[in-house]
């Protein structure tokens, strides 16, 4: 009876949480090592990380997918939907890991703690996704916004501790306004699961009791928490700074990470409540727009490129918000393709920074003039991924951006103003990515020196270029794959 008991716990495990269960393993390792390993085994630890995440991308493979399926008493679902994210998010992981190469160098006798906090970020992530319940999702957030400020207390300088503890406390403030929101859902239906919630709010419709003005209000304080790690108003003051303060790997980090976990949790949220409350729709759009508008009238005026990236990744998650207002099949699909367009771009601009930054220490506009001359094909690469960051033709996100825009317009006529701001937005930005391409081109004899060593960092900058015009020419698949997981939700 125990072995039958036994074995089907680990048919369970294999099916439905297994690459879970490997981050765990490597992280757990990691924090040995870190403990017993000397200095001189550093290196080694960014290996063991890829192995990490390459045995649990491969081991996604092996999950249950059809029909649905659940662990842990129906606390951890899993899917083609959350496959989707893991996926995603083990490939991000994968490139930050190659990226971290001279942050560990820096951090010799700390190289392992900081891949067991790198891994811990990723499995939160990962288990965000499959959760069921308001609680459990809580807890998914709170320990991966906990590893992303442990990652930046790695960060050197005095400055830096002082932008990270403000980061802290921001954090720290958004993550009880999400309390005091699931309290008042909590309050109205007795409930935190998922779909106890959606089966009381569809009873509610039917007899016409359902409290709009404070649903409204709940949901407004729960999203705060969202809102805070994508940078979106009115929450995106922390952004630019803490970039800045930063070291790259980390902004790196910070800018993809995240974001893949709120958007791949926002949907199941809005899923239950959009529905019942049409007044959350504009206010979602409200915000986005504004933070098209305002993060790229910021981004003309930066000189820092990651302060830069900071405003870049407000305005692309503002974006997804406004595609994410009107919420069908079509746009979470559209969503879903413009994230996947959006991370690529995003950790190839962070690969040309950190080469840029960890062989001239080139990092402000002034420092890029004339570096056409000295390594063209730096500049060739880094300009691809700029123009498809930009929404221009003929890259991904030319695609992704006329997806996601004809999302939005087909879905009334009272979106279309707000996709007109959008529009204007966008073309903003445009500049502002321009101004760091004309920057590279200048006509300016100078003296730099970038090295042609940094080899992790060099291949994801052409392998994301490369895969810019890749994405473009299989957009097709790659839709129909997004409106699968769209679909299965």
């Amino acid at each position: 009876m125990g072995f039958y008991k036994m074995s089907e716990i680990f048919t369970t495990l294999i099916s439905t949480c297994f690459p879970e269960f490997i981050l765990v393993l490597f992280i757990l390792f990691g924090l040995i090592a870190s403990i017993f390993f000397n200095t001189h085994f550093y290196k080694l630890s960014k290996w063991v990380a890829l192995f990490g995440i390459s045995l649990a991308l491969c081991s996604t493979f092996c999950l249950q997918i059809e029909p649905d399926a659940y662990a842990f008493n129906g606390a951890f679902l899993n899917n083609i939907y959350t496959v989707f994210f893991k996926i995603l998010i083990l490939i991000c992981g994968f490139f930050l890991t190659l990226l971290s190469r001279n942050m560990i160098r820096e951090k010799r006798d700390r190289a392992f703690e900081y891949f067991s906090v790198f891994l811990s970020g990723l499995l939160f992530a990962m288990c965000a996704f499959s959760a069921t319940d308001f609680v459990s999702l809580f807890v998914c957030l709170e320990a991966l916004g906990l590893s992303c400020y442990l990652l930046l207390s790695f960060s050197k300088g005095a400055d830096s501790k002082q932008l990270i503890f403000g980061y802290l406390v921001q954090g720290a403030v958004v993550s009880a306004l999400f309390l005091a929101g699931l309290s008042l859902i909590y309050g109205l239906c007795a409930q935190v699961s998922f779909e106890e919630i959606s089966l009381y709010f569809a009873n509610a419709a039917v007899s016409q009791a359902q409290p709009q003005i404070l649903l409204t209000f709940s949901l407004i304080l729960m999203m705060c928490t969202m809102l805070f790690k994508l940078g979106l108003v009115p929450f995106s003051s922390w952004l630019p700074d803490t970039f800045e303060g930063a070291s790259c790997p980390i902004g790196a980090y910070m800018s993809c990470i995240p974001v893949i976990a709120c958007f791949g949790v926002l949907p199941k949220i809005l899923m239950i409540f959009l529905n019942y409350t049409f007044t959350m729709k504009i206010i979602f759009a409200c915000i986005a727009v504004i933070t098209i508008i305002l993060g790229s009238l910021s981004a003309l005026r930066q000189d820092d490129l990651k302060r830069i990236m900071a405003y870049s990744m407000s305005v692309q998650s503002g974006i997804m918000l406004l595609g994410l207002c009107v919420f069908s099949v079509y746009s979470l699909s559209s969503v879903l393709f413009y994230l996947f367009c959006y991370i690529f771009a995003n950790i190839g601009a962070w690969a040309a920074i950190i080469v840029l930054f960890n062989s001239g220490r080139l990092q402000t506009l002034n420092d890029l003039k004339g570096l056409i001359y000295h390594r063209p094909y730096y500049v060739i690469a880094f300009t691809i991924i700029l123009i498809s960051l930009a929404g221009l033709a003929p890259t991904c996100g030319f695609v992704a951006k006329l997806y996601i825009f004809s999302a939005v317009a087909r879905s009334g006529f009272i979106f279309l103003p707000f996709l007109m701001i959008a529009l204007i937005g966008t073309v903003i930005l445009v500049y502002a990515y321009w101004r760091v391409i004309r920057a590279m081109f200048r006509r300016i004899e100078t003296d730099i020196e970038v090295d042609t060593h940094v080899i992790s960092s060099k291949f994801i900058l052409y392998a994301c270029a490369f895969a810019m015009a890749i994405i473009c020419i299989f957009a097709d698949k790659i839709i129909q794959l997004c409106q699968l997981a769209a679909y299965y939700m």
